[in-house]
């Protein structure tokens, strides 16, 4: 028996280390691709990347789903039953509103944030494009299948932190190549993206293991990040490790604000489920 379970750990490592591995060649995928091409196709490139990682992270959860013997992709936490509107739509209100925070501490207290000329209708269409498979498939993959995974083996706390620091790790394209930013901007950027990472992975707990919050969440979290805030480094911007979204400590006012409105959402929620319960007795 006790071999049994030694063996069943081993097999559950193996198979996460080389999850987490192929995640990485994704990402790593996606970074060099737009670099190795012309700089005229570069745009181009970049888009074909994006959307082949998109779709080679989906597989790869899909994948392993299979190899574990296990269901379908649902059952990580996508059913579509008469809550998951509502959990999609809290997301996102606590999403836009820890983005919107920062927004209005850059506003007020001397940031930098996109001229009101480049808001345009074309900007938030092309957002919303990259955000809906980007919000979808990276909480598929690192809090669907890999924080499950990690908690079922290590618990629910060191699952949290290793799967967020993972994801935080695996947005290092934004910081290369090595010198692009500071150490500083590196380190408080890393930061903040895990802290993100552990709001998600919360929030998908908080909701009975719903994608659908985390989902929501990284939707508004982003749209509204990209779309009031110049993309840097690409674009120079004032004072950066205070105020710029995800590379400032400003960020971490915001996850926390919106965590807490999550946790507020979700619980007024619960009451709501639990009288409607007691009535129909």
């Amino acid at each position: 028996m006790e071999r049994q379970m030694d063996a069943d750990i081993e097999s559950q490592l193996t198979r996460l280390l080389l999850f987490v591995l192929l995640i990485l060649l994704y990402v790593e995928i996606s970074a060099l691709l737009p670099r190795l091409a012309p700089i005229e196709l570069r745009g181009a490139v970049a888009t074909l990347a994006f959307f082949l990682v998109m779709g080679l992270m989906y597989a790869t959860v899909s994948a392993f789903l299979r190899w574990e013997g296990r269901g379908s992709i649902s059952d990580l936490g996508l059913k579509t039953d008469d809550t998951f509107v509502t959990h999609l739509f809290f997301g996102a209100i606590a999403g836009g509103a820890a983005a919107g925070l920062v927004v209005l501490i850059a506003l007020f207290f001397g940031g930098q944030l996109r001229p009101a000329s480049e808001i345009t209708v074309d900007l938030l269409v092309s957002e919303a494009i990259i955000t809906v498979p980007v919000a979808l498939i990276e909480e598929l993959c690192y809090r669907g299948y890999m924080l499950t995974r990690m908690a079922r083996l290590w618990g629910r706390a060191t699952g949290i932190l290793v799967s967020s620091l993972i994801f935080a790790l695996f947005h290092f394209r934004w910081w290369t190549p090595l010198g692009t930013v500071s150490l500083l901007l590196i380190v408080i950027f890393t930061t903040n993206i895990a802290l993100g990472g552990a709001v998600l992975s919360i929030g998908y707990y908080l909701s009975g293991q719903r994608l659908w919050v985390p989902i929501g969440f990284h939707f508004g979290w982003n749209i509204v990040a990209y779309v009031m805030f110049p993309v840097y480094p690409q674009t120079p911007v004032v004072l950066p490790e205070v105020f710029q979204i995800e590379w400032g400590v400003t960020t971490v006012a915001g996850f926390l604000f919106g965590l807490s409105l999550l946790y507020l959402l979700l619980s007024r929620q619960r009451m709501n489920m639990t009288r409607n319960r007691g009535r129909g007795r």
